[in-house]
């Protein structure tokens, strides 16, 4: 199928998901926290950057 309507959203690339998937299901951490979950999340957010 070929997707037209992307005014009204973008389908997520798979590397995209895959990426971000553990940080939607187990790291649950805010990047700006200090604690160890926010360090993590941190440093995953720089990486990506």
């Amino acid at each position: 199928m070929i997707y037209l309507d992307n005014a009204a959203t973008t389908p997520v690339r798979t590397e995209a998901l895959q990426a971000a998937w553990p940080f939607l299901t187990n790291e649950f951490g805010n990047p700006s926290s200090t604690h160890e979950l926010g360090g993590r999340a941190s440093t995953a957010l720089d990486s990506a950057r």
